[in-house]
């Protein structure tokens, strides 16, 4: 094997390894949430999500997979390993899918070094586990770039038409997807029309967009009523701001400024391939990617410009699913600059000076967020079995729980009692500290093991 072949199936296996701490029943409230409404009925999960703050699609895709694969076992340890699989597989398809993509406009994707890259990244294996519809977001923003690129190549309608289903599709998942979608459909548009191509099906398309919509347009509006009234979402100021910024490009969560600082050196390594590929990769392939950089930016622009003027709505996490497919692309024009230092000498030294100062940066980031994630959650993952063991052994069906723990400890005890057919009493407990809108419907709703009359 040569030197540049170890080298990438060494990376390659520390990627598939790096997964591995990720792959653990511990949950956020979020993912308790999440565990809590898909053991309802369909009718019901819609029903509840209405409530809340996000579409119904992934819990719908995730009870379906779950309905499938689990149905042999009642341990919610299981299910909550198989729903973190599911994300990991859909990233997986997201992949492939850009990978192909790249291949459409002749340039090489989706190898093994591209793949390390990838799922070395900041922020990517974090979300590619999660219990949560950042990684079925990506899946279909990547689904449909795919296809607005292949009738760009065509021109063939069926293209257009699977387009505008991905992208509705990706409304349903989350409301910053559609934003996505939506830039990335205006943009294409805009392409064609100085193209003085035929924009008949395009305008069509972006038609379709809207009006696949409207059949969820109501509730949405009303969830941003209620996101508008009183959310947990902090006003927006320079430090807010610039937290959204670059959130994304780091999860080293030392919780100092080394976080930040690590964010903009990343940002700032991300330029240099970006100038190199406006030199060196094809035209296509630029322009697509230069799609993607303004869909990004603009995703984040209309986040914080609302959040600005209106209401704070906005996060970094909002945003993942559109920097999934820009670091793909980066990771990609970083594996032919250094593909091509292999073979020229040209720029070779610059190339592997670059090559050092991102490999620090991202196996610093992986060595503190791979820390982070053990303490935080594997080692914890033990005192959860321990607990949920402790509960089974207890002969009262319901359980007190500290109303001292910490909201994520609390939400996930909720949901683990639920599975083994108890009930949980909180005393002096404030909903806010799961629902930003502490929207006490929905939390009895979901949770609906929760004894009411010992909840304030």
């Amino acid at each position: 094997m040569s030197k540049k072949g170890k080298i990438t199936f060494w990376l390659f296996v520390i990627s598939i390894l790096y997964a591995v701490f990720f792959m653990h029943p511990t949950l956020w409230r979020d993912e308790s949430f999440t565990m809590a409404l898909v053991k309802h009925s369909y009718s019901e999960i819609i029903h509840l999500d209405s409530m809340d703050v996000h579409p119904p699609f992934y819990y719908i895709v995730l009870k379906f997979y779950l309905s499938i694969t689990t149905f042999w076992t009642s341990s919610l340890f299981i299910k909550v390993i198989f729903a973190r699989v599911l994300s990991y597989i859909i990233t997986l398809l997201s992949f492939i899918v850009l990978g192909k993509t790249a291949k459409s406009l002749n340039v090489i994707g989706g190898n093994a070094l591209q793949w390390a890259g990838l799922f070395l990244a900041p922020s990517i294996m974090h979300y590619a586990t999660q219990v949560r519809m950042y990684a079925l977001a990506a899946l279909l923003l990547a689904l449909l770039l795919n296809q607005l690129q292949h009738y760009d190549n065509s021109h063939k309608p069926g293209h257009i038409i699977l387009a505008v289903i991905f992208a509705s599709l990706a409304s349903y998942t989350h409301y910053f997807a559609a934003v996505s979608a939506g830039w990335l459909l205006i943009l294409y548009f805009v392409k064609f029309v100085f193209q003085k191509y035929d924009t008949h099906s395009l305008k069509v398309s972006i038609g379709l967009f809207v009006g696949m919509f409207v059949p969820w347009g109501i509730v949405a509006y009303f969830q941003v009523q209620s996101v508008a009234k009183n959310y947990w979402i902090p006003p927006m100021n320079g430090q807010t701001f610039l937290n959204d910024l670059v959130n994304l490009f780091t999860d080293l969560n030392t919780q100092t400024s080394f976080d930040l600082w690590a964010a903009i050196a990343l940002i700032v390594l991300c330029i240099y391939p970006i100038v190199w590929s406006y030199f060196r990769m094809p035209k296509k392939f630029n322009l697509l990617f230069s799609f993607v950089m303004a869909d990004f930016m603009l995703t984040a622009m209309t986040g914080l410009l609302v959040s600005l003027l209106f209401r704070p709505i906005y996060l970094a996490r909002y945003g993942y699913p559109i920097y999934f497919i820009f670091i793909f692309f980066v990771v990609v024009i970083i594996g032919h600059m250094l593909s091509e230092s292999w073979q020229k000498p040209t720029g070779r030294v610059l190339n592997y000076i670059y090559g050092f100062l991102l490999s620090i940066l991202i196996a610093t980031n992986v060595g503190l967020a791979l820390q982070s994630q053990i303490v935080n959650y594997d080692l914890r993952t033990f005192n959860l079995i321990e607990s949920v063991d402790g509960y089974k052994d207890i002969p009262r069906d319901t359980i007190n729980l500290n109303p001292n723990q910490s909201p994520n400890a609390i939400a996930q005890k909720i949901v683990y009692l639920d599975s083994i057919n108890k009930k949980a009493k909180i005393k002096n407990f404030e909903i806010k500290h799961l629902f930003g809108n502490d929207n006490r419907k929905l939390f009895h709703g979901t949770f609906d093991n929760v004894e009411m009359d010992d909840i304030e």
